[in-house]
């Protein structure tokens, strides 16, 4: 793998797995054992992390409302309740990234590539270190996505699975696969 020369992918990994752990630790004091998912998120053009969580609540509402989709409201983090939490360290964090894509001679598909190999890798530590699990004393969806992207699905299948448990991993390529 190229690596993208000036960017220390190794301290953003730090940064984004210690501003992940506040987001959902904030998002588990509003909401509790009622969590069922968490999402980091960024964006093709590579400038931005944000956490997403949603809650039983309102993905049984969303579903109860509209159960054509109810695989979007449990699958896809822009339907969920809140992308809320450590706000300030995600606007310095997305700073960075914006900065960053912005260089004159930056490789882009390479520094894209790094940054969503480290946050599927943040998420990916945090579910072996049951951070997830010790917080809210149950399993839940985790994922890493990106918002209005052509991304290959086998990519998204396959860090879905390396972020989940192996039934929220299938559940997720089995969403995936199906025919809108």
């Amino acid at each position: 793998m190229e690596i993208v020369k000036n960017m220390d992918f190794n301290a953003l990994k730090q940064q984004i797995k210690k501003v992940t752990k506040r987001a959902f630790l904030e998002n588990v004091a509003k909401y509790g054992k009622e969590i069922c998912a968490f999402a980091l998120v960024s964006d093709d053009g590579a400038m931005t992390v944000v956490p997403y969580t949603n809650t039983i609540a309102h993905l049984q509402k969303m579903q109860k409302d509209d159960p054509d989709y109810k695989e979007v409201y449990e699958f896809e983090p822009a339907e969920w309740y809140t992308s809320d939490g450590a706000n300030d360290e995600i606007d310095a964090i997305c700073s960075v990234l914006n900065k960053e894509v912005l260089r004159d001679n930056i490789n882009f598909e390479v520094f894209k590539n790094q940054l969503f190999e480290t946050c599927v890798q943040v998420l990916e530590e945090l579910q072996k270190e049951n951070f997830f699990m010790d917080n809210v004393e149950k399993d839940i969806l985790v994922l890493f996505s990106i918002s209005d992207t052509n991304e290959p699905e086998e990519n998204l299948i396959k860090w879905a699975k390396r972020t989940n448990i192996k039934t929220y991993g299938e559940a997720y390529e089995a969403y995936q696969n199906k025919v809108w």
